[in-house]
């Protein structure tokens, strides 16, 4: 049997120490998964790597367990941030599993001239995001910024990040090619931009022209929808940017 795999959020997690698990957690562990006394999982907090425990009281409303030793290092932090305009339903609840499994530091939301959804759940984006992360054995749990407005956002952008602008507008150009030329190291974080089911407006495009740093791709010859075209971004750009780590 696989061991059920938890984040807490403990701010410090050593071997031989106690933890009180309450709430989803405990509900989730005690009440789902029928786990006993006795019985071992796997918990991380997002900054300490991750741990094998056991559990070792039951109450009512909580549990204790005892740490009994690390089984696995902290994972770096993903120099990719996703900004990307919402969209409808549970089509989020994909973006914000899928893109943690393939490999995102922050999710940056924003919202466009043609955006249609102007905030997002953010109660359910995380816990989307830390089912994904306890299923797919992350130790990095990705950050959720605020909603934000493109304009300002692009305003505030430091010079010394690589952005990458998926454009539909385009077609046929190599984005392997385009990708090869970037230079992405350890501390550079690297910003993918995902417009909405509409695209980015005119004036939108001339705003992005007029900013450092900027890299122009296709995703393909089809218009992908917002959601496919995130799954899509991430896993071209990933196999570079982990090439720069090998």
């Amino acid at each position: 049997m696989t061991t059920v795999r938890i984040l807490i959020n403990n701010e410090n997690i050593i071997p031989d120490s106690l933890i009180e698990v309450k709430g989803n957690n405990f509900d989730y562990l005690i009440k789902v998964m029928r786990l006993k006394i006795n019985d071992n999982i796997l918990i991380f907090n997002g900054c300490d790597g991750e741990f094998l425990a056991k559990i070792i009281n039951i109450n009512k409303k909580s549990c204790l367990i005892r740490i009994i030793q690390k089984t696995q290092d902290q994972e770096e932090v993903p120099s990719i941030i996703l900004a990307f305009a919402p969209v409808k339903n549970v089509r989020i609840d994909f973006i914000a599993a899928k893109a943690t499994e393939i490999g995102v530091g922050k999710f940056q939301p924003i919202i466009t001239n043609h955006s249609i959804v102007d905030k997002i759940n953010e109660k359910r984006f995380r816990a989307n995001i830390k089912e994904a992360c306890e299923q797919c054995e992350r130790t990095f749990v990705p950050e959720l910024l605020p909603i934000i407005k493109l304009d300002k956002y692009l305003n505030n952008i430091e010079n010394n990040k690589n952005l990458i602008l998926c454009d539909e507008s385009i077609r046929n150009n190599s984005a392997n090619q385009i990708l090869s030329q970037i230079k992405f190291t350890k501390n550079k974080e690297n910003i993918i931009f995902i417009g909405p089911e509409g695209g980015f407006s005119k004036k939108e495009f001339e705003i992005f022209y007029k900013i450092q740093n900027l890299h122009k791709i296709s995703l393909g010859n089809n218009i992908l929808r917002a959601d496919t075209a995130i799954i899509s971004a991430l896993t071209l750009i990933n196999q570079f940017v982990n090439q720069e780590k090998l």
